[in-house]
């Protein structure tokens, strides 16, 4: 039976490719430009692809500047430890508005709800105070607990409905066979919502690792600043971008990013069908 696309079907086909190209515009420029030398990337004749090929950039970027390193491992480590405290927290947390009930539940969604409707930048003053109050200003963890917080909401909500549509019937025969609260939580429901602890990892791992405005205003020294910080250095004498090693820099830190959607890419898609969108 052969396939005969219909006109409608070709349109959204025709749309969807023009979005796509769009959107990885910018990502193949900056690719190209990290791998072009100087006298093309200053060229007055616009290219696309390179005529000669250069690693330059790149070695420049990797050995000769002192700092950035250090600005990758930091990215890591923040990125890191955030992850694991939200998923830790949101599973907990899910698990717990999805399937225990207990008194004021929905009070607490409904503040969960009015935390995720008002803009990140109302909370910088108060939490720059809270953590200036104990001294962690500056530090690795100045960014991770604010990171955790501000991604929190919305991986309670994505965990709380997956673990609402396991049928209850899984709950009680682990509880029947003898598992703790905990025991059924770990054993039994968490694998279930797999897909969705892959969906709250990429989502809060994009949020944290490209994050500007709370690593600019919580962190002023290198030993704590983190790669979004770091690629805003790369000036000349004379303060104007340097292009090469600027192209380099945002291409080396997307491809952690790109890296983790693309081996969660299948749990990710089903999480977001299942988890994310029910409940």
């Amino acid at each position: 039976m052969k396939f005969k696309p219909s006109f409608s079907n070709i349109i959204t086909y025709v749309v969807l490719i023009s979005l796509t190209l769009v959107f990885l515009a910018p990502f193949v420029w900056t690719v190209f430009t990290s791998v072009k030398p100087d006298s093309e990337i200053y060229s007055q004749t616009i290219r696309l692809f390179p005529t000669k090929l250069t690693l330059t950039h790149y070695e420049r970027v990797i050995n000769k500047m002192q700092d950035f390193p250090k600005f990758f491992f930091n990215t890591v480590s923040i990125t890191f430890w955030t992850l694991l405290l939200i998923v830790l927290l949101a599973t907990t947390s899910g698990y717990t508005f999805g399937v225990i009930p207990f008194k004021g539940h929905k009070l607490f969604l409904a503040f969960i709800l009015l935390v995720l409707t008002l803009p990140y930048a109302l909370y910088l003053i108060p939490v720059y105070l809270m953590l200036d109050s104990i001294n962690v200003i500056n530090t690795h963890l100045a960014l991770i607990l604010p990171y955790a917080a501000l991604n929190l909401p919305m991986s309670i909500l994505i965990m709380r409905g997956s673990f609402k549509r396991i049928p209850k019937e899984l709950e009680e025969a682990s509880i029947i066979d003898g598992c703790s609260i905990f025991q059924t939580w770990w054993h039994v429901m968490l694998p279930v919502v797999k897909p969705s602890v892959a969906v709250v990892i990429v989502l809060a791992f994009i949020n944290v690792w490209g994050e500007f405005m709370y690593g600019r205003t919580l962190t002023n020294s290198p030993d704590a600043q983190t790669l979004a910080i770091g690629i805003t250095f790369l000036r000349d004498e004379a303060a104007s971008w340097q292009f090469g090693p600027l192209s380099t820099a945002i291409t080396l830190s997307i491809i952690p990013p790109f890296i983790i959607f693309v081996a969660m890419q299948k749990y990710f898609v089903k999480g977001i069908i299942e988890g994310a969108l029910k409940g």
